[in-house]
């Protein structure tokens, strides 16, 4: 049985493993895999706490390189949520690597620091324990956090046996690459390991060229190094196969083009997308608006309102102003508040009115709310909370709750899912599959996942005034299809929760083209 070892940041399979749709990825992909007849090594780092949080076992000491010393740390396995016999899912345990939140918040100056520093000691570690493996085996690191272990694999004498081993790339998002200064006394591969600096020939071959002191990009790394690499969509995979123009709205290759074209004409880059579980016995039970209402009341009791006790008291009396109203439309969003997720409502259009502005008027006036679930970038927080004050329709839910979330799936009428890219997505997929029509930017995996008039609405523009003017007349459009033309919506929302992206058929992807 050839045996596959997965690398990455996060996995829900374990309690607090997640933060984003990376861990959704390692927790589904190896079930899909073991039952294709994988055995499947699952490995990421604890942070402090998942070996505390989970039943977890010692395993074994791991010694390994770092900051010019040995160092040693240790290595567990975690019993997952739920069991499969042919995963086992380990978590590496070092001082160096603890934090809750997973990710660390660095100043502006230092981007990446902390990550980049931790990401680099783990490899080092996950490296020398993967010694001893069969050279049948496959490691597949996953995003920029793990392309540290192809400058080992290729420069470090303490690293040859990687390179025996086939070793996949997985990129799930361009827009974070990790890069750090090559030489530095902090968060530099000279700090990290300065055992390689005997000789610094190598750092030509290996510098960013996008920047003028010598710097090193851990997901260039994985790009130009990896035997096969792939990203999360078909259309992402094209996508970024040219560069960036964010002035105009478009999100490519992000300054990798290069290095994703030579990819591309070596026949290492695939786009292979993401998909999540369909439950047999899985029952969709929406809830009613004083029902939600209610629900939500309950989650913001639960928040530290520190700092934002003004804004809380508005959002509840908002929501017991409305509670029993009826709204005819109830468009949603769960979602990251990020330039990503939400600049695009932000944005003005041709009229120079923003979208949230043009939008929440349209909803005013069909006595409709937008309800938006999701914390993030303060910037994009604050205006958020801008809209919210400006719109009575509104319902901005500065906080993330799962419950919530659930609900929100379970019970909206339109999922707003405006990304300027997005490489996969998930959340479209969960809303398609409790019946609720997504409108979403022809972009990435969005465009692969929803058929425009068919199962969802599309909207795309050349420009960002386009992509703003389009946004709002797709919004308009589905919201009086909604209210005004049952028997057409309904087929609409039969479409959406007919269609099905399957793990299985991802994972035969996985197997054909990168294993």
């Amino acid at each position: 049985m050839k045996q596959i070892i997965m690398i990455a940041a996060e996995n829900d399979s374990l309690i607090g493993g997640k933060v984003g749709g990376l861990a959704d990825v390692i927790r589904d992909l190896p079930n899909a895999l073991a039952e294709a007849g994988f055995e499947i090594m699952v490995i990421t780092p604890a942070y402090g706490f998942l070996h505390k949080e989970n039943a977890s076992e010692f395993l074994t000491d791991v010694h390994f390189l770092f900051g010019g010393k040995s160092l040693k740390g240790k290595i567990f396995e975690v019993v997952p949520k739920l069991i499969h016999i042919n995963i086992t899912h380990l978590i590496f345990e070092h001082p160096a690597i603890r934090g809750n939140p997973i990710y660390s918040q660095d100043p502006p100056g230092q981007p990446f620091a902390q990550d980049a520093t931790k990401y680099a000691l783990f490899c080092s570690a996950v490296g020398q324990y993967l010694k001893n493996l069969p050279a049948s085996s496959i490691v597949h690191l996953h995003d920029w956090h793990m392309g540290t272990m192809f400058l080992l694999r290729e420069l470090h004498p303490e690293f040859v046996h990687l390179k025996n081993l086939k070793h996949v790339f997985t990129i799930h998002n361009l827009g974070y690459q990790g890069n750090r200064p090559i030489n530095g006394k902090q968060a530099s591969v000279a700090q990290w390991f300065p055992e390689l600096f005997n000789d610094t020939k190598w750092i030509e071959k290996w510098k960013d060229h996008r920047y003028e002191e010598p710097q090193f990009t851990p997901l260039a790394a994985g790009i130009r190094f990896a035997d096969k690499v792939n990203t999360v969509s078909p259309t992402y995979a094209e996508e970024i196969l040219k560069p960036s123009d964010h002035k105009k709205g478009f999100y490519g290759g992000e300054g990798l083009e290069q290095y994703l074209r030579q990819a591309k004409k070596e026949n290492r880059l695939s786009g292979i997308l993401n998909a999540i579980e369909y439950p047999t016995h899985r029952e969709v039970v929406p809830i009613s608006f004083i029902g939600l209402c209610d629900l939500i009341i309950a989650e913001i009791n639960k928040e530290d309102r520190k700092n934002s006790e003004e804004y809380f008291d508005l959002l509840i009396s908002r929501i017991k102003k409305y509670r029993i109203s009826q709204p005819k439309v109830l468009i949603t969003s769960v979602t990251r508040v990020t330039e990503q997720k939400v600049r695009l409502l932000f944005e003005k259009g041709s009229d120079g009115k923003c979208a949230i502005d043009k939008i929440l008027e349209t909803l005013d006036h069909e006595n409709g709310f937008y309800l938006l679930l999701g914390n993030g970038i303060k910037e994009f927080e604050e205006k958020c909370e801008g809209a919210f004050r400006r719109h009575e329709s509104l319902i901005y839910l500065k906080l993330y709750s799962n419950p919530v979330a659930q609900a929100l799936y379970a019970s909206g009428s339109i999922f707003m899912m405006p990304s300027s890219f997005e490489p996969c997505g998930i959340s479209q997929m969960i809303a398609m599959q409790n019946g609720q029509p997504c409108i979403v930017h022809a972009t990435g995996g969005l465009k692969d996942t929803v058929i425009d008039d068919v199962n969802g609405f599309q909207f795309s523009g050349d420009t960002v005034k386009e992509q703003v003017d389009n946004l709002v007349t797709v919004t308009k459009k589905a919201v009086d299809i909604c209210i005004n033309d049952k028997p057409r919506w309904g087929k609409i929302k039969l479409e959406a929760s007919n269609v099905r992206f399957e793990w299985s058929k991802s994972a035969k992807q996985y197997i054909d083209l990168l294993y």
